[in-house]
């Protein structure tokens, strides 16, 4: 019996025969579209913040925890090259994409493109923090570090209605921002926030995950506007107020407001011919953060009829016993004692804008 012939080939031919055929066209459609891919097409600016999440599990657990649904209309800021645009467009009725470099504007535009979603996509070139941001639903960015917080002030504080913003934040800022009373990261930025919203820190990011590597790791936070809530308060003045309590956050209130040199800035402050020359403007609305700490310090202090500076002092102290604040710590007050503290000063004549 005759052994069958057998033919070798090498192995290197034989997996060509079952690879499909891709064209230079199929080539960059499998690049562009590649949900982890950087191809550094052009250099990416560290100073403004452009560090492009790669890592696909955390960009799918971004949506998901996000909860984008069918009929969401999501804002992102900040697409980059749309690692996390193309899973939004997978999940969401719609996305607006507002970036401000061009070069980046294309590259997102291009991929999208390719993946034939171009219709569920509105792509706006701009500074977000320059422009009036269309309908959404549900926010879901990784955000320049360096407009963390002027933007969610704007979300929270401006005229837009919407039921959660999921951000990817600088871990440290993330921290602060959904610090509670009576934790050692406890600042006026959490305070603020809570004023009209409710923050959760939903997961950490490794720095390891973004191109090029940044110096911080970073976390994702969701921020929800308390339902059909209204700001129960002046908004200036209750910021002017929160920068002067967390000023020495560790410190008593008492302590704080007995400063001479608070005292004596107070006591401008609420003057009638100070407050007439105050507009409607929220001109300071994005200083979430500040803290406010030596803003005072170095400028001049203008004579005072000493008289009137005593019976404003006293007035201080009186409304800091009858609410009981006197060796309260802004670092662990709540803010339902802070309103009562404000609406007391307040009624006394101490304003804070």
């Amino acid at each position: 019996m005759k052994t069958p012939l057998r033919f070798l080939i090498p192995t290197s031919k034989l997996l060509s025969l079952h690879k499909p055929h891709i064209t230079p066209l199929s080539q960059s459609f499998l690049l562009h579209t590649s949900p982890d891919s950087w191809d550094r097409r052009f250099p990416l600016h560290r100073p403004r913040g452009q560090h492009i999440l790669t890592n696909p599990r955390v960009l799918d657990a971004i949506v998901r925890k996000a909860g984008v649904g069918s009929d969401d209309s999501v804002l992102e800021v900040g697409p980059g090259t749309g690692n996390l645009t193309v899973r939004l467009l997978g999940a969401a009725r719609h996305v607006t994409a507002v970036e401000i470099d061009e070069r980046m504007v294309e590259a997102l535009k291009e991929r999208v493109e390719n993946l034939g979603l171009s219709h569920k996509l509105t792509v706006i070139r701009g500074d977000a923090m320059k422009m009036q941001f269309p309908y959404f639903s549900t926010c879901v960015a990784n955000i320049p570090y360096g407009i963390s917080s002027p933007l969610i002030a704007k979300l929270l504080f401006g005229q837009y209605q919407f039921c959660t913003a999921t951000l990817l934040l600088q871990k440290e800022f993330a921290y602060r921002l959904t610090a509670l009373p009576g934790d050692s990261e406890y600042n006026r930025l959490a305070a603020n926030i809570r004023l009209v919203a409710e923050a959760e820190l939903i997961m950490d990011v490794s720095k390891r995950d973004f191109a090029p590597v940044p110096k911080v790791d970073s976390s994702l936070v969701t921020i929800r506007p308390r339902s059909g809530s209204i700001i129960p308060v002046d908004l200036k003045e209750w910021l002017g107020f929160t920068r002067v309590c967390f000023s020495k956050k560790n410190k008593t209130l008492g302590a704080i407001f007995k400063q001479k040199r608070m005292v004596l800035e107070l006591f401008k402050r609420s003057r009638p011919e100070k407050k007439n020359c105050i507009n409607g403007e929220f001109e300071n609305i994005v200083d979430l953060d500040s803290d406010g700490e030596g803003e005072s310090e170095g400028k001049e202090i203008k004579q005072v009829d000493p008289h009137e500076l005593g019976l404003f002092r006293e007035t201080i102290g009186k409304v800091l016993e009858k609410v009981g604040s006197n060796e309260k710590r802004p670092s662990k007050i709540t803010n339902e004692d802070l309103l009562c503290l404000l609406r007391a000063f307040n009624q006394e004549g101490v304003f804070f804008q």
